[in-house]
């Protein structure tokens, strides 16, 4: 079986931003190939292909679709992957935005090389980051799925769940067995103190667990 090579991807419109982005995520991930967009059209592209990018470093300042739809888009067209925001504007308000639309980090493009380079790594190992102009690295805000109780296995679970999915297609996805989902149901009721899916699924929207469906960005 051929291995799948880990990719990072890295969206910018300037070129000279793109390049550099791209020499320091090679230098914070090198057994990563780094792939390059310069329009969400190109990212959104690479995200449905059949090896698409784990983790990608997003600009959403881009011209075909850009602020909170270009978050949007790039976290629903790659659900298992990690959306890095990385922008100029920075204000609270942004990086909320960025939150709430399912970004794993976010972080300033004043930031530090060796920052952004710490900073992707952390994502890599599945931390959540936030990187600012005028405090270099702090905590992130906590998320709704800390505040629930819900391990990152049940929040996969769970949206899985909300898109419809059944136990046996959530296994396959998830390489885990069907005992294992049941299991991850069972505690994703307990701990949201629900008894079905449809109510489960109305109390993680309720909640802010799984993002509400955003506008698709190519209709």
């Amino acid at each position: 079986m051929t291995q799948t090579t880990r990719t990072l991807l890295v969206v910018d419109d300037h070129p000279l931003m793109l390049e550099g982005l791209s020499q320091i995520a090679t230098q914070a991930l090198p057994g990563h190939a780094v792939r390059q967009a310069s329009s969400f059209a190109q990212a959104r592209q690479h995200a449905l292909s059949e090896e698409p990018p784990e983790l990608v470093l997003l600009d959403p300042g881009l011209p075909d679709l850009h602020g909170l739809s270009a978050i949007q888009g790039m976290v629903k067209a790659l659900p298992a992957g990690a959306v890095v925001v990385i922008s100029a504007n920075d204000q609270p308000q942004d990086q909320e935005a960025a939150w709430a639309a399912g970004a794993r980090a976010f972080i300033s493009k004043s930031a530090r090389p060796e920052d952004l380079i710490a900073g992707l790594q952390a994502v890599a190992l599945g931390e959540r980051v936030l990187i600012t102009r005028q405090q270099g690295r702090v905590a992130p805000p906590p998320t709704p799925a800390d505040q629930a109780g819900l391990s990152a296995r049940q929040l996969e679970v769970l949206a899985a769940m909300c898109a419809g999915d059944s136990n046996k297609l959530i296994a396959q996805r998830l390489q885990i067995t069907e005992k294992t989902v049941k299991a991850h149901v069972g505690a994703i009721f307990d701990k949201l103190d629900v008894v079905n899916r449809t109510q489960a699924a109305l109390a993680a929207r309720r909640l802010g667990l799984v993002p509400d469906r955003p506008q698709d960005p190519s209709s």
